[in-house]
């Protein structure tokens, strides 16, 4: 399995803006490009972090071919979601995506509620 996290601090008022744009993409993602599924969270010190699980590096690497670029296989809508995410987010701030592949998971509710 492997995941990403991503990290932003968004411009003054766009927070509304980001979260509905990472809510289409990311719901995107996992009805139509095998993402396992994702995660917004906002830090008391006003970062946005958000996370995503995918089964595979290849996987994730078809539905996004590089440093925030989105592949070309992805429709309109989601392209111009992904252009409000990038213009929301404050550049004088910028923090690299942290990409890993799992060693062992816990997240999953079966796993919790046998333990």
């Amino acid at each position: 399995m492997f995941a990403v996290i991503y990290r932003a601090f968004i411009k003054p008022g766009l927070d509304l803006d980001y979260q509905e744009a990472w809510r289409q993409v990311a719901s995107y993602f996992v009805k139509s490009r095998g993402a396992i599924g994702s995660c917004l969270h906002k830090t008391s010190e006003g970062m946005w972090v958000a996370y995503s699980r995918w089964p595979d590096k290849a996987t994730r690497d078809a539905s996004w071919s590089g440093e925030n670029t989105p592949s070309d296989v992805l429709p309109d809508e989601i392209k111009k979601a992904i252009v409000i995410i990038q213009n929301c987010i404050d550049q004088t701030q910028k923090l690299p995506d942290i990409c890993m592949e799992v060693v062992d998971d816990l997240l999953h509710t079966n796993q919790l509620q046998q333990a």
